[in-house]
């Protein structure tokens, strides 16, 4: 995933070529983040992404304008980036042409039921499109630029992927994706997802194990994560099974920034092929037992016969 608007022209033109040489699926995305965080103003997306998009025709996704909702957001604020989204969305796909169409991906924001059922009705009314995402995570941090799971965002998002998948859409869920919230995506169901944690989250020092809360290989300034040293990692590959050439020192990991980029991609790349051949139960059992995404798929798991017994 690239966002266009975010990148100059010789950016552009070296994605495009990497695309090319190794033959790579990218989606393009809509800048919806960066009006989250405050860099952008929504207006400025619908006509950028008109002009990006008819202009580049090796996108493998073209995802519409949305305006992303914050968890701060008070319920008039909610509703008129709905709306704004849902004009947007249509206007923009109205000009595509038809092989873009259908590889065009709606977005659904909302915080309510009736929120999202509108963006979804609304999608389902608009010939050729095959692929929705979800972006009405919970939102954190400097400039609400940190997207997360709750309980309600997640039920949200169940919810999003069993109408779409009715309707024969498949789901991207867009920018959450530390290694345990991992299991909730893949518990809700959705076709894709796309992180940036793996990179993020090392420019704190910190790395990342399958199915584990983060650690901090850097020491400084306690900047999150429980801390990781020299004795304990060679039990925590073990453990978790994950072995690569980035982690196999621990100076490595606590001075050498991309090291642990590496490595954190390498443990995200691995867990989605992990969870394929994993039991909920199995997957549980190898989260954290003090994590809230473990709890949160506990619960889940709780309440799930009585939920799919309601959707039935």
């Amino acid at each position: 995933m690239f966002t266009p608007i975010s990148n100059g022209p010789g950016a552009h033109r070296s994605i495009q070529a990497l695309t090319e040489r190794f033959d790579l699926n990218v989606m393009f995305d809509s800048g919806g983040y960066e009006v989250q965080v405050g860099n952008k103003e929504f207006d400025d997306l619908y006509s950028y992404l008109i002009n990006f998009y008819g202009e580049n025709s090796w996108g493998h996704r073209y995802v519409l304008p949305d305006n992303v909702p914050l968890s701060d957001d008070p319920p008039e604020v909610v509703n008129r980036k709905v709306d704004e989204t849902l004009s947007a969305t249509e206007m923009c796909f109205r000009r595509l042409s038809e092989d873009r169409q259908s590889k065009a991906v709606a977005v659904v924001q909302g915080h309510t039921t009736d929120q999202l059922y509108r963006c979804l009705n609304k999608y389902s009314q608009l010939d050729g499109l095959q692929h929705i995402g979800f972006g009405s995570f919970g939102t954190s941090g400097v400039s609400n630029g940190v997207n997360m799971l709750t309980t309600e965002t997640f039920q949200n998002l169940s919810t999003v992927v069993d109408r779409a998948h009715e309707e024969g859409l498949s789901v991207h869920a867009f920018g959450v994706g530390g290694p345990t919230s991992l299991p909730l995506l893949y518990e809700a169901g959705v076709d894709s997802f796309d992180t940036t944690s793996w990179m993020r989250s090392s420019g704190y020092g910190n790395v990342f194990f399958p199915f584990k809360s983060r650690f901090n290989a850097s020491h400084r300034k306690n900047r999150g994560g429980n801390v990781l040293t020299g004795s304990e990692l060679p039990h925590l590959r073990a453990e978790t099974d994950h072995q690569c050439p980035f982690c196999e020192d621990i100076n490595d990991l606590r001075n050498n920034r991309w090291d642990r980029i590496i490595h954190n991609l390498l443990v995200i790349y691995e867990m989605t092929h992990q969870m394929e051949r994993m039991t909920t139960e199995e997957t549980i059992e190898a989260m954290d037992s003090n994590s809230q995404y473990r709890k949160l798929l506990e619960s889940v798991q709780e309440i799930k016969p009585v939920r799919r017994s309601i959707l039935t």
